[in-house]
């Protein structure tokens, strides 16, 4: 079980680190200028906020296992990352991004057994 955790921490911080990237420097692509016009005014702030908290959770995923840190940060971390995809989800429902919600969904999905199997299943 402990592999099969590594293996969806991985994947989950991959796909992070390209959500990190995509939010935070390449707002000037095409898609994303055509989700900043739909979200209005707060939308930049907003997208720069999330590349942080998704660059830092991706940190908070892998890093722990790596460099020894206290093992409590990881599920903590895939918590607060559960909790930023349903408002991910939220969002992308609220603005009709369908391909989107599904991607955070899996991605919610991905992070709630993350923080499950490093809080019950192999602490």
């Amino acid at each position: 079980m402990d592999i099969a955790l590594w293996i969806i921490q991985i994947i989950l911080g991959i796909k992070l680190i390209t959500v990190s990237y995509t939010h935070g420097f390449r707002q000037a692509q095409p898609t994303m200028q055509e989700a900043i016009q739909k979200m209005g005014n707060f939308s930049q702030p907003l997208h720069y906020v999330i590349a942080a908290c998704t660059f830092f959770g991706t940190m908070g995923l892998i890093l722990p296992g790596v460099l020894e840190l206290p093992t409590w940060i990881t599920p903590v971390t895939a918590v607060i990352l559960s909790i930023m995809l349903l408002f991910s989800i939220f969002f992308h429902t609220r603005y009709r991004d369908i391909p989107k919600i599904f991607v955070s969904l899996v991605l919610f999905a991905l992070a709630a057994f993350v923080a499950y199997g490093r809080w019950a299943l192999i602490p």
